[in-house]
C-alpha cells in the first residue's frame, strides 16, 4: 500500500479533530461500498455510505462525518466535484482520505486537500489504520 499524505494531513497529524468515529464512504461499487460499511461498523464506527457525490453532499448536510473515504472516479458526481461542493458547505469540515488507483493518488490528494490517499486495492488493516489515525471509532 502506498499512503500519500498532504499538506492538511501533516497539520492533522499534530492537532486532533474534534469528532471521533462518525465515518462517511462515497463509493460508486455497490460490494465495495457495502463491505467497507460493514467493517467499519464491526470496528464500532457510525457509518453512512454514499453512492456518489451528489448523495454525499446531501448527507453531510444532515449528519456531519468525522472523516471521509472518498472514490475518484464515480457517476454522476466524482470525487474532484464533490470535494469543491464539500468546502463551500457551511459544516464543520472533516478529513477526506482518498481511496484510487497509485497513479492518481498523489496530484489528488494536493488537488483536493485530501489528509492522505489510500492507493486500490488495499488491505483492510491498511485502511483501518488510517481510520483510526483521523477518527477512532472505538474507546
Amino acid at each position: 500500500m502506498t499512503v500519500h499524505v498532504g499538506r492538511l494531513g501533516e497539520l492533522l497529524h499534530t492537532e486532533p479533530w474534534g469528532g471521533q468515529g462518525r465515518i462517511l464512504v462515497v463509493e460508486d461499487d455497490r460490494a465495495s461500498r457495502e463491505v467497507l460499511a460493514e467493517i467499519l461498523t464491526l470496528e464500532g464506527c457510525e457509518v453512512r455510505a454514499a453512492a456518489d457525490g451528489a448523495e454525499a453532499l446531501a448527507i453531510v448536510q444532515e449528519w456531519p462525518p468525522s472523516l471521509i473515504l472518498l472514490d475518484l472516479r464515480m457517476p454522476e458526481m466524482d470525487g474532484y466535484a464533490f470535494a469543491r461542493r464539500y468546502r463551500e458547505l457551511p459544516v464543520q469540515q472533516a478529513p477526506i482520505v482518498l481511496l484510487s488507483a497509485s497513479w492518481e493518488s498523489a496530484e489528488a490528494v494536493e488537488a483536493i486537500g485530501a489528509v492522505e490517499a489510500v492507493d486500490k486495492p488495499f488491505r483492510i488493516d491498511d485502511l483501518l489504520e488510517v481510520v483510526e489515525r483521523y477518527s477512532p471509532c472505538s474507546d
